[in-house]
């Protein structure tokens, strides 16, 4: 976690500096003052990096993170404008403008990137925090029994409760989900953002969370992070049936659906006990009619179709949460968004998420709860 302070710092510090040079500002002082604030921001940021990194949390740092990664989404938006209108003027060099037309257009540009970046910020910000939709996702996966045709499976996942994701945001999902009338409802991972004892509270409403055939957790990435073998316990207390590469079968009118899920993907780095294995997920499996996955990595899927699962479930990926960071999260996964068939065998679904990461921006993909039927 030092080493992902530190980098991330660094880009921060690389970002800020472009941003603060390309933009045009009329006088000396006022450039000052960006630069001053830029530092500024650059500086918080990196303290509340240290300050979550050894365990000081409190209402401070959460306000702290709000200012931080607002800040962040503002500038990283900005920085990716600049890199654009950089990289249209080098491919267009040999037209040259006269001297007051290239200050006419350098303020005119620098203006409207900054009001169209702000404008966007504002938009992202209201697609993160404004709520999460409720989305309808049909698998068809072929011969499903009538009675598992029936069932409503409720996923979210990627909620990261923490300094910005409170009790209140948690509670709203909690009377979402229960107006679904759930017949099982699954948490596929990074639930959290820190320890048991900080966000105890906030986490607390999950418990009045109601299926039919009950509710079920896997760890994600995050988990391991804030401390995974605790949150297990204390998830298990809210009523959720923990898949550690476990299996259960849930009988619906005589058919079977098998429910199993794994540890993260990268979670033996932190536990070694805990290697990720759908594998060993399906150890003394019963026959089932219907067997799924659950795997907060999309990674997982290949092991996953070599296990024999009809269909997995997954997150992690936010969806890319805002652009540009789509275009990296397609090159680290094999599948960022939505429904695919992964080499004829095995369905997948990867939901964008039910909260956000960093800054509190989502474009093009809005925090969702999923509702999965099989056909």
């Amino acid at each position: 976690m030092i080493w992902f302070m530190l980098i991330a710092s660094l880009i921060s510090a690389l970002m800020s500096f472009y941003v603060g040079w390309r933009v045009h500002l009329p006088t000396l002082t006022i450039r000052r003052l960006v630069w001053g604030y830029l530092f500024v921001v650059w500086l918080l940021s990196t303290l509340a990096m240290a300050l979550r990194l050894f365990g000081i949390i409190n209402d401070t740092t959460d306000m702290l993170a709000w200012f931080v990664y607002l800040n962040m989404g503002f500038f990283s938006l900005l920085f990716i404008a600049y890199m654009l209108i950089d990289i249209f003027h080098a491919l267009t060099q040999k037209i040259k403008p006269s001297a007051e037309r290239r200050q006419f257009m350098t303020s005119t540009v620098s203006l409207g990137v900054l009001g169209g970046v702000g404008m966007t910020t504002g938009i992202g910000f209201e697609q993160a925090v404004g709520g999460a939709i409720v989305k309808q996702v049909q698998v068809p996966l072929g011969n499903v029994p009538s009675p598992l045709q029936k069932l409503k499976i409720v996923q979210f996942t990627d909620l990261h409760i923490g300094p910005m994701i409170k009790k209140g945001y948690v509670e709203t999902l909690v009377q979402q989900m229960n107006a679904l009338d759930a017949d099982i409802i699954v948490m596929t991972g990074d639930l959290v953002d820190g320890s048991v004892e900080s966000l105890q509270h906030d986490v607390a409403p999950l418990e009045n969370l109601k299926a039919k055939h009950g509710k079920y957790f896997i760890t994600g990435n995050h988990e391991y992070y804030s401390g995974a073998e605790d949150w297990i316990e204390e998830v298990r207390r809210l009523g959720f049936t923990v898949l550690l590469n476990e299996h259960e079968l849930i009988e619906v009118n005589g058919a079977k659906l098998l429910m199993a899920g794994v540890t993260d993907y990268r979670a033996h780095q932190y536990i070694s006990s805990h290697q990720s294995s759908p594998k060993k997920a399906m150890q003394g499996a019963p026959d089932a009619d219907v067997k799924i996955l659950l795997a907060h990595q999309p990674k997982s899927i290949f092991e996953a179709t070599e296990a024999g699962f009809d269909l997995q479930i997954s997150g992690h990926t936010h969806g890319g949460q805002y652009y540009p960071w789509n275009f990296i999260a397609k090159m680290a996964n094999p599948y960022i968004k939505g429904l695919h068939l992964h080499e004829d065998k095995t369905w997948i679904y990867v939901s964008p998420g039910t909260g956000y990461w960093g800054p509190p921006i989502r474009l093009g993909n809005e925090p969702e709860i999923t509702v999965i039927k099989l056909t």
